[in-house]
């Protein structure tokens, strides 16, 4: 029986410095991030907790601004309204000749610039955070071949889209905004209430025609963002082999 104790407390120190040195060795796993740059996309290698610090970094970021641009405020329509307009002032377009730079939805919060597709990230992601789900899809025209970048708001139960780079609300005289259903059923409120023509002189409702029908993306995109939905998706698409 002499000894026995010893042995006990050898195998436990071998044990525990094996789960050191597998935490050591998981937590320095490299991992792939993604960079555009002038449309062109590299992969670069990083450390496991270099990625989850940064990750984390970047939620707190758009949950900070997100309460900070709506702090106060009670309804949907307020705060999206709020982080709409925050958008709008302080997204502006890429200058002509700039890089353009695609990777961390932070980044361009941080430059204070991007492209149409970039400003509804911005928008989508922090409307999110400020407790309204949103989302963004890009439209392309049958007859021009033309894009269109729309953002959609989960404002009081109805998807409301709007233009971000064009600083469109779709909404009617009376100032009652529009969600996607009345757009789709009553494509004369839509030539009214567009008032401006979408990208190529293209009318809006020619874009509106490819949302037929309407979905809705899960998870969506700006929840990514988010830890435990993140979490929740990726143990989702290992359990399904690779698949949504």
């Amino acid at each position: 029986m002499r000894g026995r104790p010893g042995r006990r407390i050898l195998v436990k120190g071998f044990a525990l410095a094996a789960l050191g040195a597998g935490l050591v060795w998981g937590v320095s796993l490299p991992m792939s991030t993604h960079q555009g740059v002038n449309f062109r996309v590299s992969t670069q290698q990083i450390p496991f907790y270099v990625k989850a610090l940064d990750f984390l970094h970047r939620h707190y970021q758009y949950e900070r601004l997100a309460r900070d641009i709506t702090g106060g405020l009670t309804s949907d329509r307020e705060r999206v309204q709020a982080v709409f307009q925050w958008t709008r002032t302080h997204i502006q377009p890429t200058p002509p000749g700039w890089t353009v730079v695609d990777d961390h939805i932070l980044n361009i919060i941080i430059r204070g610039h991007g492209l149409s597709d970039q400003m509804a990230d911005v928008f989508t992601t922090l409307s999110t955070y400020a407790g309204v789900p949103a989302f963004w899809y890009m439209l392309h025209s049958p007859d021009t071949g033309a894009s269109l970048i729309l953002s959609f708001a989960h404002v009081d139960g109805r998807w409301m889209p709007c233009d971000v780079q064009q600083g469109i609300v779709f909404a009617d005289p009376t100032g009652r905004w529009a969600d996607v259903t009345e757009l789709l059923t009553h494509p004369a409120l839509l030539q009214e209430v567009a008032a401006a023509a979408a990208p190529d002189g293209t009318p809006y409702w020619r874009f509106f025609e490819q949302l037929r029908p309407f979905t809705v993306p899960q998870p969506l995109r700006a929840q990514q963002q988010m830890p435990w939905p993140r979490l929740w998706s990726s143990v989702r698409q290992v359990a399904g082999g690779g698949h949504r």
